[in-house]
This record gives structure tokens, C-alpha cells and sequence, in this order.
């Protein structure tokens, strides 16, 4: 039997030690592992979150611009019908006037998700109604009263109005596009951070778990 010389027994307890801590540190590895799956599982919620906040902003300004448009037609359409007498656009004011308050309707929906400018909405929205009201209220004269319609067109306090129309809908719109583009650079620094979190997790999860493997298959020496 050849004895096992000090060098030798030293060598055979460091590789024991090396794979006592074998099992540990793959346990490491696996735990580190599970983390990074929740990291990335909690980015991905709070990711979703801010998708569907910026996917709200566009839905407001859509409606902004479809309300706009809406309202900016209906002065077209008085004023036309003032000029021509054309039976046509009444039939337009009508079509519009629908349009018009389903944009309405569905941006004070969409606004009461957003407390925070409840009080600027509502001086919007009543600004607006006053604007509905004094054009439906023109919508029925032609030619022959074409002169009711310009008066009023030209009204101080008419125009005041609508300028207060436009500036709110500007501010709101402003509003909204600054709060998407705060989501858009939160959505994307979040990414960045979760993807770099991650992949070093994952990196040191695979280092560790090689090392633990390499170390539970150490053996000791025979002896002879």
C-alpha cells in the first residue's frame, strides 16, 4: 500500500472542500435564476402599465383632433348654408353634429381617467357646449338671413368663445403629448435596465452553476 504523502492529502482536502460547496453554489445559481424571472416578470407588468398609459394619450389626442375637426366644420357648414341655401349642408350639420358629440362624449370618457384635469376638461367641455349652442342655434339660416349669421360669426363674445375652444383643446392636447412622452423614455430606460439586469443575473447564474458542477464532481484520490 503506498502512502498518501502531506502534499497529496492537502490536494485531497482542498478538492473535498471545492466539493462540499458544489451543491451551494448551484443552489446559488438556481436562486439567482428564479430572480432574474421575477425581475423580468415584474418589468413586464409595470412595462404593460406604461404601454397602456401612452396607448391612452393617443387615444385623447385622436379624439382632440376628431373633436377639432368636428367643431371647426359645423362654423363651415353655417356659414355655407348662410351663403348658398344648399339643403346639402344641413343634411352635412346633421351628419357632423353626431360625429361631433361621439368625439365628445368619448374624451370626457377618456378624461375621467385622468383626475388630475378634471377642473380643465370641465372648463373645456362647457366652452364647447356654449360653441354647440350658438352655432345649432345658427344652423337654420340661409341666405335670407344671412346677415344674423355673419353678425354673430363676428360677435366679440362669439369669437372670445371660440378662441377659448381652441386654446383649451391646444392645452389639452400639449398636456397629453408632454405625459406620452414622459411614458415613451420611462418605457424605454425600463428596458434598457431590465435587460441589463437580466442578462448579468443570468450570466452569473450560468458561471456559478458551472462551478458548482465542476466542483460536485471532484473526487477524492484512491488510495492504494
Amino acid at each position: 500500500m503506498v502512502s498518501v504523502t502531506a502534499a497529496q492529502a492537502h490536494a485531497a482536502a482542498k478538492r473535498g472542500h471545492l466539493r462540499d460547496l458544489g451543491l451551494p453554489t448551484m443552489f446559488g445559481a438556481v436562486v439567482l435564476l428564479v430572480s432574474a424571472t421575477l425581475l423580468l416578470g415584474a418589468n413586464i407588468s409595470a412595462l404593460r402599465g406604461n404601454l397602456a398609459q401612452v396607448a391612452h394619450a393617443q387615444q385623447v389626442v385622436n379624439k382632440i383632433a376628431e373633436l377639432e375637426t368636428g367643431l371647426l366644420g359645423e362654423e363651415m357648414i353655417v356659414r355655407g348654408y348662410a351663403l348658398t341655401g344648399d339643403a346639402s349642408f344641413l343634411r352635412m350639420q346633421r351628419s357632423g353634429a353626431q360625429k361631433r358629440e361621439a368625439a365628445q362624449n368619448e374624451l370626457a370618457r377618456l378624461m375621467a381617467a385622468e383626475p388630475q384635469r378634471a377642473d380643465q376638461v370641465r372648463r373645456v367641455m362647457d366652452d364647447i357646449a356654449r360653441h354647440v349652442e350658438i352655432f345649432g342655434n345658427l344652423a337654420g339660416n340661409g341666405p335670407d338671413k344671412a346677415g344674423i349669421v355673419a353678425r354673430a360669426i363676428v360677435d366679440p363674445s362669439v369669437r372670445d368663445n371660440m378662441r377659448r375652444v381652441r386654446t383649451g383643446l391646444r392645452q389639452l392636447r400639449a398636456n397629453e403629448l408632454d405625459d406620452l412622452g414622459v411614458r415613451q423614455r420611462e418605457i424605454t430606460e425600463q428596458l434598457g435596465r431590465a435587460f441589463f439586469l437580466a442578462i448579468g443575473i443570468i450570466i452569473t447564474a450560468f458561471v456559478l452553476g458551472g462551478i458548482g458542477i465542476w466542483a460536485a464532481q471532484l473526487h477524492h484520490p484512491q488510495k492504494h
